[in-house]
């Protein structure tokens, strides 16, 4: 790594990077300064403050530089350190009833009794959620919202544990993709506050959302020990309870709430359904319910938010954005000041940080929407319009196999001082830890960060964890996935066991989005079954390693001879759009020959050999003889067909050779795997529209 400040340029890792004591000493210097900017003689914005500064500066910097090869950051090492001191302080308090009457045995007896306890929250329902609109009025501002408030979910109720078990940030170990994780002490007293806590969210999250989102979370006892090397297991069992809930989410609510109340069921004024998500009734003087209205309003404020302050007490003369289980969020722009006195303030510019008087933490929120000239979202219609067919793009993507990564990827070959290879595991908390923070990073910082530089116009719904969602031209989106890909080699380090597997789905801007977003989730999972490490464009998955001979030689040297009806006479182009259509028939039946070995779909040899008898060679003629300016005998003709490449190209293909040579095997597979895609491509690239 380069030693720097935490920012999402240099998270990529440097082969055989040496760093000098100047850079170590200017992050120091710099490290110290920002220290300054700390106003506050309040120890929660001290702490805060100082765990922002810690991992901006020693995100990077080795916990230990006596190791040859150390894989853990300073601040890793210092942020779970600062996690089991408070949640082993914690545990002693209460059960000795005052931390003074603790004994060093009974500290050191944390290492084998279960003192901890590893607590995980996930979100259901998060898709079904974020899509299910019926509407496409301000849809991009509405899906922004949604994807965001999800963040917010899983935020807030993790800040509303730590806050009542009596820890800090650091506690929260891990926090993506709707997930998160918490140490804490194993006592009664955490228990029952979490079934409360439990209790009182999924409560809200039933009467208030419908059922559509739930709040599975589960905890299990850990002990000191297992803080090293088991931890994965303790992660694994932590993660299959959680599974296990999903399974019963609502079982308490069902029974005591079976039917969902709303103020307007007792009152006899006109009602209807809202118009926007078609669940709640609102009055007849409101177009749409005030949470569809709010979805609007935060849609709205997100592009321009530079902060995001949290609180519970002091805020009942300011007006919030939103609010959950008791704690109230404000978004602030870049000119606003801070109001009332937050127990936290995220901050999504590091740039704009002059003072911090404020428990200011760095947050990185996976979502970006491009803005058009009146500094509003783009809509989904001028983003389509990018493209010549004017149809729209999602595409969707996730790591392969994480579970398995973190279950048992972390460990390495090592030799001893005879020579001797053996595997060790280094699985730790810290380690964990880690590879979710750096995980999380790509996606959630550098994805939208890159995407933000891009020229063409894109619009990340969501972004974090280890997976994505990306609106786009479709045609700009395919490039944009290889991207993608290329840098997560780069990022992994070329690891070929760390793989991420893409699905792209088509339609048009006006359709439900719900319907885009299922689709490109088949697509991906179609993806995931056919092999991963891949993308799946057209219904056709495509491994990483053949991407290139698909889009960037055949699709160009097909694509740069075909005519499209606006354009004026060339020579060069000779492909129309009916005989592409027609190549897609022939390929359509070479793919049922290749799968059935039913001669009958061996016709389309003679079929193409016919098709370019009759429309290529008599164009490519007309065009020999106009250059020459005379006719030319068989001879001649034969052999400039013979070199053409516009003629080579297909036949290569799609001539009798393909089956009968060995030689052409390549060819052979190609033509069943991958020409209806080149095909379908070119037809949409140059023409759009219709859906072939």
């Amino acid at each position: 790594m380069n030693l720097n400040i935490f920012n999402y340029k240099d998270i990529f890792p440097v082969e055989n990077k040496e760093n000098s004591q100047d850079e170590l000493d200017r992050l120091i210097d710099n490290f110290l300064e920002e220290i300054k900017k700390i106003k506050t003689d309040d120890f929660n914005i001290l702490f805060v403050n100082l765990l922002d500064l810690i991992r901006k500066y020693c995100w990077c910097i080795p916990s230990d530089t006596q190791k040859n090869i150390c894989d853990l950051s300073l601040y890793d090492h210092l942020k779970t350190t600062s996690a089991i001191a408070l949640a082993s302080y914690n545990y002693h308090s209460h059960v000795n009833d005052n931390f003074t009457k603790v004994t060093q045995v009974g500290i050191k007896n944390g290492k084998n009794e279960e003192h901890f306890l590893l607590i995980g929250g996930d979100i259901s329902g998060i898709q079904k959620y974020i899509y299910d609109l019926e509407t496409t009025d301000s849809i991009a501002k509405r899906l922004r919202s949604r994807s965001f408030f999800i963040k917010l979910l899983s935020d807030i109720t993790s800040y509303k544990i730590i806050k009542e078990l009596g820890l800090t940030l650091a506690n929260i170990i891990i926090s993506s993709g709707g997930k998160f994780y918490i140490l804490a002490q194993n006592t009664d007293d955490t228990i029952e506050k979490l079934k409360l806590i439990k209790t009182k969210i999924n409560k809200e999250l039933y009467q208030e959302y419908f059922a559509t989102l739930y709040m599975n979370l589960e905890w299990i006892s850990v002990k000191g020990s297992e803080l090293g090397v088991e931890f994965s297991k303790k992660y694994d069992l932590l993660n299959d309870r959680l599974d296990i809930g999903k399974g019963k989410k609502f079982n308490n609510e069902i029974l005591n709430s079976p039917i969902l109340e709303n103020v307007l069921y007792e009152k006899s004024e006109k009602i209807s359904l809202c118009k926007i998500c078609k669940k709640e009734l609102i009055s007849s003087d409101n177009s749409e319910c005030p949470k569809c209205n709010r979805d609007f309003s935060l849609g709205t404020k997100l592009p321009k938010m530079s902060k995001l302050a949290f609180y519970i007490d002091n805020f009942n003369d300011y007006k919030e954005d939103l609010s959950l289980l008791g704690i109230k969020c404000k978004i602030y722009n870049e000119n606003e000041n801070i109001q009332g006195e937050p127990f936290l303030v995220s901050y999504y510019d590091e740039n704009n940080v002059d003072e911090r008087k404020y428990p200011l933490i760095q947050d990185m929120y996976g979502g970006y929407a491009k803005l058009n000239n009146n500094g509003d979202i783009k809509s989904f219609e001028e983003i389509a319009n990018e493209s010549k067919s004017g149809n729209l793009g999602i595409l969707k993507g996730d790591v392969d196999n994480l579970g398995l990564l973190f279950s048992i990827g972390l460990k390495r070959e090592e030799q001893d001082e005879n020579g001797n290879e053996s595997i060790k595991d280094v699985t730790s908390i810290s380690r964990l830890t880690t590879l979710s923070r750096m995980m999380d990073s790509f996606f959630s910082y550098w994805l939208p960060n890159i995407v933000k530089n891009e020229e063409s116009s894109y619009y990340v719904i969501y972004a974090g964890g280890d997976d994505f969602m990306i609106v786009g031209s479709w045609d700009k989106l395919i490039t944009l996935a290889e991207k993608i890909n290329t840098k997560f080699r780069e990022f992994v380090g070329e690891n070929e066991k760390i793989t991420l597997t893409c699905g792209i789905a088509i339609t048009k801007p006006k359709e439900p989005i719900y319907f885009g977003a299922k689709l490109a989730t088949e697509a991906e999972e179609k993806g995931k079954n056919s092999g991963k490490n891949g993308i799946v464009i057209f219904d056709k998955y495509i491994p990483w390693k053949d991407f290139g001979n698909v889009f960037n030689i055949v699709a160009n040297s097909i694509d740069k001879y075909f005519k499209t009806d606006d354009e004026e006479e060339n020579t060069q182009k000779i492909y129309s759009q009916s005989f592409i259509y027609r190549l897609l028939k022939y390929t359509v039946m070479a793919e049922e020959y290749f799968k059935t070995s039913d001669p009958k779909y061996l016709k389309y040899i003679s079929d193409f050999t016919y098709d370019i008898g009759r429309n290529i060679i008599p164009k490519l003629k007309e065009e020999y003889e106009k250059r020459e300016g005379r006719e030319l005998n068989p001879k001649e003709l034969e052999e400039k067909l013979k070199n053409d490449e516009r003629l080579k190209r297909l036949t290569d293909y799609f001539s009798i050779e393909t089956i009968l040579d060995e030689n052409n095997r390549v060819k052979k597979v190609f033509l069943q795997n991958y020409m209806k895609v080149v095909l379908n491509y070119i037809v949409r690239k140059n023409r759009g529209g219709k859906n072939v």
